[in-house]
């Protein structure tokens, strides 16, 4: 019970602040002459990000894991299939 009041306490305070923050004047941002070339990059006509390039790693995991889950339900077993048998120390399907 005192978790419970301790935890309705923490989100009146957090939404306390939410609206005190809300209502607060917009922050005005003063850019100082000393930094100002950090804001006039040049500007591209073409954005084009490549995405393919970018999720070849997931892929490559994932076609790993596969193979690799494939080859343990294949793998050959001693002592006759899962009832009882052995299983390769490789395989993930392994139970300590």
């Amino acid at each position: 019970m005192r978790e419970l009041a301790i935890e309705i306490g923490v989100r009146a305070l957090l939404f306390g602040v939410f609206v005190f923050t809300e209502f607060l004047d917009p922050f005005q941002r003063v850019i100082q002459p000393e930094e100002i070339w950090l804001y006039k990059n040049p500007l591209v006509q073409s954005d084009n990000i490549p995405t393919r390039l970018m999720f070849l790693p997931f892929r490559a995991l994932a076609l790993r894991r596969s193979t690799w889950l494939a080859s343990c339900t294949a793998s050959p077993r001693v002592g006759g299939g899962r009832a009882g048998g052995s299983v390769p120390p490789s395989c993930p399907c392994t139970v300590p």
